[in-house]
């Protein structure tokens, strides 16, 4: 039997370990429409391919860029 303390940590742990997995997942999707930009020829043409709009594109790609800036 764990004690409620010990439930809680791992509770913790579990939740920044999903945090990380979703920062990264969010990294690739980024980068992968660029990738897509790249090919297609802009955020534009890749908005319409995913049905999205291009500032949806376009956040996504700043969001990235901003944090490939940080320290």
């Amino acid at each position: 039997m764990t004690t409620w303390k010990e439930r809680h940590d791992e509770a913790v742990r579990q939740q920044d370990a999903a945090w990380q997995a979703y920062l990264e997942a969010t990294a690739d999707r980024a980068r992968a429409l660029l990738d897509g930009a790249e090919v297609l020829g802009s955020q534009a043409a890749v908005a319409r391919e995913l049905g999205v709009s291009r500032a949806v594109v376009n956040r996504a790609i700043k969001a990235l860029e901003k944090n490939q800036q940080q320290p």
